[in-house]
């Protein structure tokens, strides 16, 4: 089924048949709208679901073509397509879907939030969190910002979910390849 949806949401915006099915039926959309919604679709799929092995090259071809083209009006949504993809085979992909603010969020177009983070002495700071951000990329911006450049300083820091639930919180920590969106 997963198959299907990726080469299907490939068809919606081109002609080009990927080499590893036989031909679908012809369903290239010239409506604006629908290869809109065809990147979506590709984009939630590319965060939460990997592609075969087999059909892994033939995929990140067509989005870097996408992404390379001249004029194109889906550059931006194709590069980030193509870095969820990279990301999933990296990390594995999100475990949790994704709940109904958050599906209508990317439905519209907007992939990534503002999460806050707590530091130590109750400083607050807020980080951009993308759809595939992992706890591993918090702690690469938050010690970029402190000036900790070497890789032994992130070795030093890690992320905890802290929970408040009337007068029982709780502490977990991340390992550093999990989503930060599956809280």
């Amino acid at each position: 089924a997963r198959l299907f949806l990726y080469c299907a949401s490939v068809r919606i915006y081109t002609s080009q048949q990927l080499p590893i099915l036989p031909p679908l039926s012809s369903c290239v959309s010239t409506n604006r709208e629908s290869c809109q919604k065809g990147w979506r679709l590709m984009y939630i799929l590319t965060a939460f679901h990997r592609c075969s092995d087999v059909m892994k090259p033939f995929l990140l071809r067509f989005m870097q073509d996408a992404c390379d083209s001249p004029g194109m009006p889906y550059q931006g949504i194709a590069k980030a397509c193509e870095q969820n993809l990279k990301r999933t085979f990296q990390y594995g992909g999100r475990v949790q879907y994704p709940n109904n603010m958050e599906l209508k969020a990317m439905l519209a177009g907007r992939s990534s939030k503002r999460q806050l983070f707590l530091l130590p002495g109750g400083i607050e700071r807020h980080l951009k969190i993308k759809t595939c951000s992992v706890a591993l990329d918090a702690i690469e911006e938050l010690c970029l910002e402190m000036g900790l450049q070497r890789l032994e300083a992130l070795e030093e820091y890690a992320v905890f979910l802290v929970t408040h639930r009337g007068n029982m919180g709780s502490v977990k920590h991340f390992s550093r390849s999990r989503q930060i969106d599956e809280t």
